[in-house]
């Protein structure tokens, strides 16, 4: 889990939710690359600019809050190379309840302790960012066969066709059907032989 690096940073990502009636409050909270240096990571991507929406429904003993994640950071592509505006989004619930100390060991519910007035949700935020982005990242135009990345021309030229991956895979099924179909053993395997029941 990362840590933000200023303590005084992290009000600006805090609910107070002691003076809330119950019922239904929505938040809106803007991810910039602001938010992103708070945190000590290896950052692989440029530009964030995500908006995430948290409906906090205040019941009378707990919270239960919605991450609505929309946004776009530029990255490159893994196949060409060429940088591109990643669109992505996530959604997610989490449940606050009350105890005598906190614990957020479990993604999905937290414990606040009882005289707790506010939540400070900034680490959810950053990981729910960071879990929206896709592992593998393709450039729109390569997706739909319209890129003109000389890369792509080079993985063509190195890649190999339907027919020679056929002809692999029976070559190997042959060598594999050889090796289970011979009748030499080595003699000193076939004493072992005599040691069934």
């Amino acid at each position: 889990m990362q840590t933000l690096c200023g303590m005084d940073k992290q009000k600006n990502y805090s609910i107070v939710f002691s003076g809330l009636p119950l019922g239904t409050t929505d938040y809106t909270f803007e991810l910039s690359q602001k938010f992103f240096d708070l945190f000590d990571f290896d950052q692989d991507f440029q530009n964030p600019a995500i908006q995430v929406i948290v409906e906090l429904e205040k019941k009378s003993s707990m919270l239960e809050l919605t991450f609505d994640v929309q946004g776009t950071v530029e990255v490159e592509c893994d196949l060409t190379g060429d940088n591109f505006d990643q669109v992505f989004s996530n959604k997610t619930e989490l449940i606050v309840k009350f105890g005598t100390e906190f614990d957020d060991s479990d993604s999905d519910i937290w414990i606040v302790p009882q005289d707790e007035y506010q939540l400070n949700i900034a680490q959810i935020l950053f990981e729910l960012a960071l879990l929206a982005l896709p592992t593998k990242r393709i450039h729109p135009d390569v997706l739909s066969g319209n890129s003109t990345s000389d890369m792509l021309d080079i993985l063509d030229q190195y890649s190999l066709t339907e027919e020679e991956i056929e002809e692999d895979l029976i070559d190997t099924s042959k060598e594999e059907d050889d090796e289970n179909n011979t009748d030499e053993i080595d003699p000193r395997w076939a004493k072992l032989k005599d040691l069934k029941p």
